[in-house]
């Protein structure tokens, strides 16, 4: 009877594995794991399904030896629960979440993650340049400015160049400052998925500098309950690591001719950038010259991308 009891629990603790395992391998078949995890921490995902099917293997290879064997008994076991109802309760703390991850629909976030956690229209809000542009006036004679050696002059060149003085930094903001500066010369400013953090807290860091600027970004519409007629948020889920640190992000924007548009409706807005006082704080605010409604991409979420600042060094 023992021996019977010490085989169920191994072939069911076998088969949780293996279900585990599966269900992995289902999501990277049906290219839906990036529903819950980031592209970087995949690889460790689909190498964990492995390492669990050969657990489940393990397990189910010792429940047989159990039945066909009669070891000498030496105390050193891990008995199984003692009473149907702890093992019930052990047992669902692995069951539920799978039967949720088997008979439930994967579906990507949206307006109701933003709901629940509100969206950051304040993206570089607690990140400025702490480099004050100052002008120094030379005390020096006209005849002693004459006679200034050329290192001096070219250095007086690099402090007067007019784009550091739009772009102070420090040194949490020099990638950021860099960027500005890339971004500044360009007539259409192009949020795109790979970099939106950073092109976003730029914009926002620096957003003075690029006040009538004609932005493009997109993202799925939200709107909250207090905003007025004609105004939306464009808005995109950044991840970290997994589905439960997302965070939403986005850009207000504003039409002149009130158009609404439904919730969770992907757009391409395209206009220029301004500035609005939302909920006593300034934000940045995009007045739309242009919208069109586009499919939802195949990756829903934008990713915080290290990458992108060093392409951006090696380009430049």
């Amino acid at each position: 009877m023992q021996n019977k009891a010490v085989l169920f629990h191994y072939l069911f603790r076998s088969a949780i594995l293996a279900c585990l395992s599966f269900f992995i391998v289902g999501l990277v078949q049906q290219g839906r794991l990036s529903y819950y995890i980031a592209p970087r921490t995949e690889l460790y995902v689909k190498l964990a399904a492995l390492g669990l099917f050969f657990l489940a293997v393990c397990l189910a290879y010792i429940a047989i030896q159990n039945v066909y064997s009669q070891a000498a008994a030496c105390g050193c076991k891990h008995p199984p629960p003692s009473s149907i109802g702890k093992s019930i309760l052990l047992y669902s703390l692995f069951v539920f979440p799978l039967l949720l991850g088997f008979f439930t629909p994967d579906t990507l976030l949206g307006s109701n993650i933003s709901a629940l956690k509100g969206v950051n229209l304040n993206i570089g809000g607690n990140t400025s340049p702490s480099v004050p542009i100052t002008i120094t006036i030379d005390s020096k004679p006209p005849s002693a400015q004459k006679n200034s050696e050329e290192p001096e002059e070219a250095e007086a060149a690099t402090d007067t160049d007019p784009l550091s003085a739009l772009f102070p930094h420090d040194e949490y903001t020099e990638l950021h400052a860099k960027l500005g500066k890339k971004l500044y010369s360009q007539n259409i400013i192009a949020v795109n998925d790979i970099g939106f953090m950073e092109t976003l807290t730029t914009l926002d860091i620096y957003r003075n500098n690029f006040i009538g600027k004609t932005i493009q970004i997109s993202g799925f519409v939200y709107q909250e309950e207090d905003m007025k007629p004609g105004q939306f948020i464009v808005s995109r889920l950044a991840m970290q690591c997994c589905s439960a640190d997302t965070e939403p992000y986005g850009i207000l924007a504003v039409t002149n001719d009130g158009t609404a548009l439904a919730e969770d409706t992907w757009v391409r807005v395209t206009g220029v950038l301004g500035e609005t006082m939302y909920r006593d704080n300034k934000i940045m605010e995009l007045s739309v010259q242009h919208i069109e409604t586009i499919p939802a991409p195949e990756s829903a979420y934008v990713y915080p991308d290290d990458a992108y600042f060093e392409q951006l060094l090696t380009d430049s």
